[in-house]
């Protein structure tokens, strides 16, 4: 069970780096973009495209099991910390099961859209020339894969009885 955690931990912070690198990179792109136009009269080719079709959706989708992970997602603790052991017990375990059918079938309906865009084969304009989308279609299934391993490793720790 250890290796599964360290295993998580990894993919989690993975996540988090990806999603950094994207918003650096579309913060780079930007204030060149700015720059160009104030100073050089030109324009970044495709800043906007880049941006919106490749970079937000990197930016936001592996970073998904990083935020489950580090409890960023707001809870309602404070009514179910006045109640007693048993049903703080038997609530974090439906929590968790309603979380683990939720991101099961987002992961599963996002990848068929992304297979389904791959077989289109799915690009945008960018300058002059068509780019491939789909690619970054896979990254949403992954995100929300990411969340569905975290629930299900808090779910088996929830489980697992206290030693």
């Amino acid at each position: 069970m250890q290796s599964i955690h360290k295993l998580n931990k990894i993919l989690q912070e993975s996540g988090k780096y990806i999603s950094g690198v994207a918003i650096v990179i579309m913060m780079l792109i930007i204030v060149s973009d700015v720059v160009m136009r104030n100073f050089l009269h030109l324009s970044f080719p495709g800043s906007y495209e880049i941006i919106e079709k490749y970079l937000m959706p990197l930016a936001i989708f592996p970073a998904l099991g990083y935020v489950y992970m580090s409890h960023v997602l707001p809870r309602l603790n404070e009514f179910i910390e006045r109640r007693s052991q048993k049903f703080q017990k038997f609530n974090r375990l439906l929590l968790l099961l309603i979380d683990v059918v939720v991101f099961i079938l987002l992961t599963y309906y996002t990848f068929l859209y992304a297979l389904d865009s791959y077989q289109q084969g799915i690009a945008v304009p960018v300058a002059t020339k068509f780019v491939p989308l789909w690619p970054i279609y896979f990254f949403v299934p992954l995100g929300y894969a990411l969340v569905l391993f975290e629930v299900v490793v808090r779910f088996v720790d929830e489980v697992k009885p206290d030693s």
